[in-house]
């Protein structure tokens, strides 16, 4: 799938650009964070995106609905939105957050 990023910080973390301040998350959580958008970029479509449960990839609701989420650990999920290209029938991902759990 074709992976966009919405937010500027989370893109540098990803292309491990550097990146100014004090870091949000643990080397752990940018590590896993970084294997779950691979993983989003080699799958080819929701439905194949779907069947990998570990991902737990669901709707969400409240303040969030029309978005989705990806789990990168217990603790913390990937917030989604999903776009359809108009050239081509491809879904697109597009990293909007990356958010504890509980907040």
């Amino acid at each position: 799938m074709i992976v966009k990023f919405n937010n500027a910080y989370l893109q540098k973390v990803f292309e491990g650009k550097q990146v100014t301040g004090k870091p949000k998350y643990s080397q752990d959580v940018i590590l896993k964070y970084k294997k779950t958008v691979l993983m989003l970029q080699i799958t080819e479509s929701i439905k194949e995106l779907r069947k990998f449960r570990g991902l737990n990839f669901e709707a969400l609701k409240g303040e969030y609905k029309g978005y989705f989420s990806v789990r990168v650990d217990l603790q913390y999920k990937l917030i989604l939105r999903v776009e359809k290209d108009s050239v081509v029938i491809t879904d697109v991902l597009i990293i909007e957050d990356l958010r504890n759990h509980y907040q």
